[in-house]
């Protein structure tokens, strides 16, 4: 593969990097075209010592999703699931070792987030039973409990479901942090780029 080829194909792998980081990308990239080149190799035997272009440059985009914020916090989710969808194309196993995974983590969340918003909810509407009773008795049997026994029975379900709900936020900052950590760690290995360009 020539220089030129290369090239082209690492800037269409890049994806919707910024400007500034494409050219840099390319930039590191022709570095090592010229290296190569004063070693007396050719284009191709450097192109082929590189690796595959469009590989490498979906890698870059993938670490360009998952940045940190610059003012800090935490990667978006969304970007998140932008950069596991991109991973899946880096290779064919990628879709056994990223996405069945991921599917499976997203599942068991998104079951324990019903479970805590159910459990607020069933709370308010035991609060609420007592007041049901009262406006349509016959729609809303107390069976001999309570009201203020279900009143507090209440508000502590529900104070569960809240509690829930906080620990699951947390659970799923985690979820997002732990997923980019190894998007870029995956991305590394497909491309073996820890032994040169950018890093």
């Amino acid at each position: 593969m020539s220089k030129e080829r290369f090239l082209s194909d690492l800037k269409s792998a890049l994806g919707r990097m910024s400007e500034e980081e494409r050219r840099e990308v390319v930039y590191d990239y022709e570095e090592h075209f010229r290296m190569g080149a004063a070693e007396g190799k050719s284009e191709e035997q450097i192109a082929q010592g590189l690796g595959n272009p469009r590989v490498i440059g979906r890698s870059y985009a993938i670490d360009a999703l998952l940045e940190e914020p610059k003012g800090g916090g935490d990667v978006k989710a969304a970007s998140v699931l932008r950069a596991v969808f991109a991973s899946i194309s880096l290779t064919f196993f990628n879709i056994i070792f990223i996405l069945g995974p991921f599917l499976g983590f997203v599942g068991v969340l998104i079951g324990l987030w019903a479970t805590a918003v159910a459990l607020g909810a069933s709370g308010v509407a035991v609060v609420l039973s007592p007041i049901g009773a009262l406006v349509v008795p016959g729609f809303v049997n107390l069976s001999g409990v309570s009201p203020l026994f279900l009143i507090f029975a209440g508000i502590g379900v529900a104070g569960l479901g809240v509690l829930a709900g906080i620990g699951m936020w947390k659970v799923t900052q985690l979820f997002v942090r732990g997923t980019a950590a190894y998007l870029r760690f995956n991305a590394r290995i497909v491309t073996r780029r820890t032994q040169g360009g950018r890093e």
